[in-house]
């Protein structure tokens, strides 16, 4: 059986890389990291049009998970959050 997502609630990707922080969202945890990595893709396409030398060096959004930890947040609408503590 699958519960469905609760409507109210958002799960954020988080992983961060030598230079930026990319972030997905979703449903699911699984929505959030194909949102993230898609993210990835986009940026490593553009990158590559420009420096095509660097495809060795930039990994496709499969391996990301590999070289990169990806951190995941649930919030709910009307919420509120120090740092990963929900106060409301």
């Amino acid at each position: 059986m699958v519960i469905p997502p609760d409507p109210h609630e958002l799960v954020v990707a988080e992983m961060i890389t030598h230079e930026h922080v990319w972030h997905g969202a979703g449903a699911t945890c699984d929505e959030a990291r194909e949102a993230l990595l898609s993210a990835w893709a986009r940026h490593r396409a553009g990158v590559l049009r420009q420096h095509p030398q660097l495809a060795a060096s930039l990994p496709e959004a499969a391996a990301m998970p590999t070289h990169f930890r990806i951190r995941y947040r649930a919030y709910c609408r009307g919420g509120g959050w120090r740092d990963d503590e929900r106060l409301v």
